[in-house]
């Protein structure tokens, strides 16, 4: 840890490709890893329960994802606060910022699990869980909120190491925690055959390691620009914290309230089938997704820090560069996705030939999404991190509830169980269009 220290790229620095793309590359694999969690619970509950099983837990999941979107609102707007005070010397103001945050995250994450457990059945219902799908939903559910607090502080803490300089000290705990996760579905699913139990319950290990690691790190360091004091309420920042974070938590809870929307249509269209269908493309998308917004999440503070010393052509060298990386990336993951679409569809429905077809399909349409969602996940963390979070939040707004609900609802009139693969390129192309103005529209504002 010590090396790490010392080593570290600092925020001040200029960033050539090569100095962004390690700065960014440990909050890119941390966001991959966490995002793995659900992949592996679906493999292990598909190959080893069913696929009854597997549809029910794609039908739940969106719940507890929804409620700890709390975490990347606290986490995004928490850390440009972070990186602005660093940036000014204020390493006091920071910790005191950082614990405050901390304790927040903490009590309203409690508060959150209590209300999530308590709504639990209802929702379920709601969302078209029937009587074989929702004890499943209940079991694997209730344990994956008794432990959101603990993946909600895992997040946070992932954007305040960030913004502290030591994004590889949040790598190397993400790493752990899915290395967990992945052993424990194999005991307790594959070999002590606990079935959604055990998958839920390695997931709630993995999380709260996840959470509690980094606690203790921060406490213990001498190597970090943050550490925890006696927090006290700051109603001047969490204000401006949650304003600034609104984007994140906006995409955040758009994505699980789509995902919704999507369970929904495909329970009128073609039943539980298409549900499991989806899950497959539901997790591939949690991992597409979590590179574009690891890479957004950890450029963020390079942003906050940069716009705060009135360093604008650095600024505007950095924006360049990440511009042109998320576009590149968007090509090279759906080059990807055109590799594995067939080997990790049949991964999971290899026995099912209806079923692997189905989920063929429906990934050669939802996976050219993956070419154009970059910018606008990027721009609308960018945004946030010169604290415009109007801008940001639009933007989120359009890309994951307004334009995706829309495609959802409209396009299957027309091209029935393809128009429900085809919403995510839909939405994404209608947002690409509107980030692109608004980039054009801002970029005298700013002087990126």
């Amino acid at each position: 840890m010590h090396s790490i220290g010392i080593k570290r790229i600092r925020l001040s620095d200029h960033f050539t490709y090569g100095r962004l793309f390690r700065f960014v590359i440990p909050t890119i694999l941390m966001m991959l890893f966490t995002s793995m969690y659900g992949v592996v619970d679906g493999l292990y509950i598909n190959n080893y329960v069913g696929k009854e099983a597997f549809a029910a837990v794609t039908l739940i999941t969106p719940l507890p994802l929804l409620i700890g979107a709390i975490a990347y609102m606290i986490g995004g707007g928490g850390s440009a606060v972070i990186a602005q005070a660093l940036a000014r010397g204020e390493k006091e103001k920071a910790s005191q910022v950082f614990s405050f945050l901390t304790a927040v995250s903490i009590v309203g994450s409690i508060v959150l699990a209590a209300l999530g457990d308590f709504l639990l059945e209802p929702i379920a219902k709601i969302m078209g869980a029937d009587a074989e799908m929702l004890p499943i939903c209940l079991k694997y559910g209730r344990i994956l909120i008794a432990c959101i607090p603990f993946y909600i502080l895992q997040n946070v803490f992932q954007s305040f190491l960030t913004a502290a300089e030591h994004p590889k000290v949040g790598l190397a705990i993400t790493l752990v925690s899915t290395a967990l996760n992945l052993i424990l579905d194999f005991v307790f699913v594959g070999l002590l055959d606990q079935g959604v139990t055990g998958a839920a319950f390695a997931t709630a290990v993995s999380q709260y390691f996840g959470g509690i690691v980094p606690f203790l790190y921060i406490a213990g360091s001498k190597n970090i620009d943050i550490h925890f004091v006696r927090p006290r309420f700051m109603k001047n920042v969490l204000g401006p914290v949650c304003w600034n974070g609104l984007s994140e938590f906006i995409s955040e809870i758009f994505h699980p309230l789509a995902s919704v929307m999507y369970n929904y249509k495909l329970m009128q269209l073609v039943g539980m089938n298409g549900v499991a269908a989806y899950g497959v493309l539901m997790n591939v998308g949690f991992l597409f997704g979590a590179v574009f917004l690891g890479f957004a999440v950890g450029v963020a503070p390079i942003f906050s820090y940069q716009y705060e010393a009135k360093a604008y052509e650095e600024l505007h060298q950095t924006f360049r560069r990440s511009a042109i990386f998320v576009v590149v990336m968007g090509f090279v993951l759906y080059g990807i996705a055109l590799c594995i679409e067939g080997p990790f569809a049949s991964l999971f429905f290899g026995h099912d030939e209806a079923l692997l077809t189905m989920t063929e399909e429906g990934f050669a349409l939802h996976s050219k999404s993956y070419m154009v969602m970059g910018l606008a996940v990027f721009t609308s963390a960018f945004f946030t991190a010169l604290h415009n979070s109007r801008v940001s939040a639009f933007i989120s707004f359009l890309r994951t509830l307004l334009f995706e609900v829309l495609a959802i609802i409209i396009l299957p009139m027309f091209f029935d169980l393809n128009g429900v693969w085809a919403a995510s390129l839909t939405a994404e192309l209608l947002a690409l269009i509107v980030t692109i103005f608004l980039l054009v529209n801002k970029r005298k504002v700013y002087h990126y």
